[in-house]
């Protein structure tokens, strides 16, 4: 048994109002780099993924030409920068995702490139990493990569890759069409099979693509996100044997605008998947009409967005069971959009004090969700334009509400269990998810599913649609641990849960702590440390928690202590 010494400050609030949900916190976490000046449109990717898959959740920008990737990982109490990089890649880098592409158990990273060729680097297990992208059969073109997107599209156990091409020079189209590989076992390749699935998508300026199922009929289809107005949105159906059909027209989703990010979700809570689509003037949100149709709702929704818009992603930051929605802007003059949704009418609370931080008017592109410490609480990581430094956003919100994550193991599926589709019940009500190797504009999500349950202290069911053939996995109340981590593994249900690490071994020291968060320790409170106003901060120990003499406890705070058994 471990004890530790809490320290707990309760500051009265009767003069000061908490207004802001989200605490900008890279400088504390030193995450210190940036993308890189000198490109028309710049700003690259991020990615969210535990790549170590240690259970805490890393981070990996893109950078210009001639930059390496910045891998930061996550050390619990702060993150490293990994030097040398886990690979040698310089080009502009538009997408990077981790993936296990052949199965073994272990992350992969496919980087796509707007001025290089794409590559495809396979781990050997201990975090070493080789090109293979010739020897798995990827083209070695310079095609104008923009994005990449893993699924599993003819159910086999095993991830296919779709590769998104930007077919424009400046002047002319080039020829490319986007390209669609199926991994082959047998040869333990990939082979390009977009002539045969009829997924080519033309000569266009694809941006990014989205692994969905749209009509719910238990495969994924693929909605193809194309900029200009010359060039309408792609939705193909998937009608099995890796064979598909445009229903651009049909289902009403072939919106010809200049389209930047498909974000992914069921908002409106009607069990089935709509689509968010920015674009430099307003922005389209497609709801799913249940009839295999789709229907632009953004205005009477709230989500248009006016603005020159880049990544929109969808996530519960409040855990009430519906999705609110982040969507960056590059226009610095106002702030980012947050837009917080209710019944599946969204409004933007603090669109009048300077978006969710106070100061979030930056230059951005692409943001990805995760959860940087563990609390349950979704936050935000940002890859900015140009020089501006990378942001991350921690999640200060201040409500009650309860959620449960999911760790997937597929077994028959691939291991990541990219495509599969999540029912979480609750009173005979459902809300659902799919999970996805990439999702919304040149970004990675976390790997480890989040469901907000709001009050709830008990989930009916989970129903996890696996995606191989028909497999189905029902897990029941009894099994189902609320505000922690359940590992569920296909064909075995429920493998493991725990309560998420809250006391840490070591721990750096923190100027302006983060509103409601834990904090771990050895953990050094200096004279400069303060606690800010209208804020409860505890801090947790393994062993011991020293004040400076300069520390002090202000008129109107409270200094408790007690000993206490570790969270974790």
């Amino acid at each position: 048994m471990r004890t530790n010494l809490i320290i707990f400050y309760l500051i009265l609030l009767s003069t000061f109002l908490f207004g802001q949900d989200f605490t900008r916190q890279d400088g504390n976490f030193s995450i210190v780099n940036s993308f890189g000046g000198g490109t028309p449109f710049g700003g690259g990717t991020v990615s969210f993924a535990d790549f170590n898959e240690d259970g805490l959740d890393d981070l990996t920008f893109g950078t210009r030409t001639g930059l390496p990737i910045h891998f930061y990982e996550n050390t619990g109490d702060g993150f490293e920068l990994v030097d040398p990089p886990f690979v040698d890649n310089f080009s502009d880098h538009r997408q990077i995702l981790w993936i296990d592409y052949d199965d073994d158990g272990d992350r992969d990273i496919f980087v796509a490139a707007l001025d290089g060729p794409n590559k495809l680097y396979e781990n050997d297990g201990s975090m070493s990493f080789t090109d293979v992208s010739i020897l798995r059969g990827l083209s070695t073109q310079n095609v104008l990569t923009e994005g990449g997107n893993f699924g599993d599209l003819n159910k086999d156990g095993f991830l296919d890759l779709y590769i998104t091409n930007y077919d424009d020079d400046g002047i002319t189209l080039n020829g490319h069409e986007n390209e669609m590989y199926r991994w082959n076992p047998q040869s333990a390749s990939y082979e390009d099979v977009t002539l045969s699935s009829s997924t080519g998508n033309g000569v266009r300026t694809s941006f990014c693509t989205a692994f969905f199922d749209f009509d719910m009929d238990n495969d994924l289809d693929m909605y193809v996100i194309n900029d200009f107005h010359a060039f309408e949105n792609s939705l193909y159906m998937n009608i099995g044997n890796f064979q598909f059909i445009d229903v651009s027209v049909p289902s009403m989703s072939n919106i010809a605008i200049e389209s930047m990010n498909a974000g992914i979700s069921d908002y409106d809570n009607d069990g089935d998947f709509d689509i968010y689509i920015t674009n430099v003037e307003d922005a389209a949100l497609l709801r799913n009409n249940g009839d295999n149709t789709f229907t632009d709702v953004a205005a009477p929704a709230g989500v248009l967005a006016h603005e020159w818009s880049w990544t929109g992603n969808f996530f519960d930051f409040d855990n009430d069971r519906d999705d609110d929605l982040y969507v960056l802007s590059q226009v610095s003059t106002e702030p980012n959009y947050f837009y917080v949704n209710v019944n599946g009418i969204f409004s933007e609370p603090l669109a009048n004090n300077g978006g969710i931080t106070g100061q979030d008017n930056l230059e951005a592109i692409a943001n990805a969700i995760g959860d940087v410490n563990n609390d349950g609480k979704l936050d935000i990581a940002i890859c900015s334009r140009n020089d501006n430094n990378y942001r991350l956003y921690v999640n200060n919100e201040l409500s009650e509400n309860n959620f449960i994550k999911l760790n997937l193991k597929g077994t028959s599926s691939n291991n990541a269990a990219y495509g599969a589709l999540v029912e979480c019940w609750i009173n005979g009500a459902k809300t659902i998810q799919h999970k996805h190797s990439a999702v919304s504009f040149h970004c990675q999500n976390s790997d480890y599913l989040h469901f907000g349950i709001e009050q709830a202290t008990s989930v009916d069911s989970l129903v996890i649609k696996w995606p191989f053939a028909n497999n189905v996995d029902v897990v029941y109340s009894a099994d189902i641990l609320v505000n922690g981590m359940n590992e569920i593994t296909e064909g075995s249900g429920l493998t493991n849960s725990y309560s998420l690490e809250i006391c840490k071994h070591t721990h750096n020291l923190v100027i302006d702590p983060i509103p409601s968060q834990n904090y771990g320790a050895v953990l050094d409170l200096m004279g400069n440390t303060t606690i800010l106003s209208g804020h409860d901060v505890l801090f947790q120990s393994e062993t011991s928690i020293t004040l400076d003499a300069g520390f002090e406890v202000k008129l109107g705070a409270e200094l408790l202590a007690e000993i206490e058994v570790c969270g974790n």
